[in-house]
């Protein structure tokens, strides 16, 4: 999958996520979440017994999507495939994230077993590459 230098640029910014998945009504959840993209996948942490990383498990997909909270028209919209998860380095990764969102290591309120997730970038729509005129 291509994405645009600008889009790149964007996705390495520490912004709020939204990450899209399906219920087994078929409704839709969505849940914000911080996020890392790099070596071209997205790489988010949750826990064992969240009920969206149960049906990213489950479905082998989510929806992502990036708003900039300062600019509403620098948004970005990704499907994904779930590549793996994996429990191995989870307490590691989450205090990166942490530090990159909150600048300091994460402070958990109750033991939990912690999940990377690796979700591989399918089709990529981007406010920031522009259109060609017509």
């Amino acid at each position: 999958m291509l994405i645009s230098e600008a889009t790149l640029a964007f996705l390495a910014e520490p912004l709020p996520i939204i990450v899209g998945t399906r219920r087994q009504s078929g409704s839709v959840k969505m849940n914000p979440a911080w996020f890392e993209f790099h070596d071209g996948y997205f790489w988010f942490n949750s826990w064992r017994g969240a009920h969206w990383l149960a049906q990213v498990e489950r479905d082998r997909q989510a929806t992502l999507l990036l708003m900039d909270p300062q600019d509403m028209y620098r948004v970005v919209h990704v499907e994904t495939a779930l590549v793996a998860t994996r429990t191995e380095g989870a307490g590691a990764h989450l205090d990166r994230l942490s530090y990159r969102y909150r600048g300091e290591p994460y402070r958990a309120v109750a033991p939990m077993q912690r999940v990377i997730i690796q979700l591989e970038p399918l089709h990529v729509r981007s406010t920031l590459d522009g259109r060609p005129r017509r």
